[in-house]
């Protein structure tokens, strides 16, 4: 928590920043690690930058989607996740699902999805049956519902 309480005027070298994020959010210490983020973000020339300096985007992702009240800096972090080229990986890819189904964000997750999919992931039969179980509160997604039922492997 003394990360929070440094001078959000005084820039520190993005290093420091990535590898201040990358602790918190291993130590879940959720919200201080995206801080950390958000200010590495403010002072790199883009998000390739902050993964030059070491910072792990799938450890932010996944600590972002520990707490519902976190969701909208988990979509920041997918996006610039995107934005930096970083491939995604299965166990925050899956929390993000997960966190996008519980705010009834069902699009967002069909998409994440098949992001997945199209970056060769094969989500868990539990994660898919998430995706498949929303078609009940969601019937105009019964579609989308049936393409993650055939991607799933027996």
């Amino acid at each position: 928590q003394a990360f929070v309480s440094i001078d959000p005027v005084t820039p520190l070298p993005l290093p420091l920043l990535a590898a201040t994020s990358n602790l918190l959010s291993l130590h879940r210490h959720n919200t201080a690690a995206y801080s950390a983020f958000e200010r590495g973000l403010a002072l790199a020339d883009g998000p390739a930058a902050l993964v030059k300096a070491g910072l792990n985007f799938n450890a932010l992702l996944y600590a972002c989607c520990r707490e519902p009240s976190m969701l909208p800096s988990a979509r920041t972090a997918w996006r610039v996740l995107g934005e930096a080229g970083v491939a995604p990986e299965l166990p925050p890819l899956e929390k993000y699902i997960g966190s996008l189904l519980e705010s009834q964000s069902y699009d967002d997750a069909f998409g994440v999805f098949l992001t997945a999919i199209d970056a060769s992931l094969s989500p868990s039969l539990k994660t898919s049956a998430a995706l498949v179980g929303c078609c009940a509160a969601e019937p105009r997604l019964a579609q989308m519902s049936f393409a993650v039922f055939s991607t799933v492997k027996a």
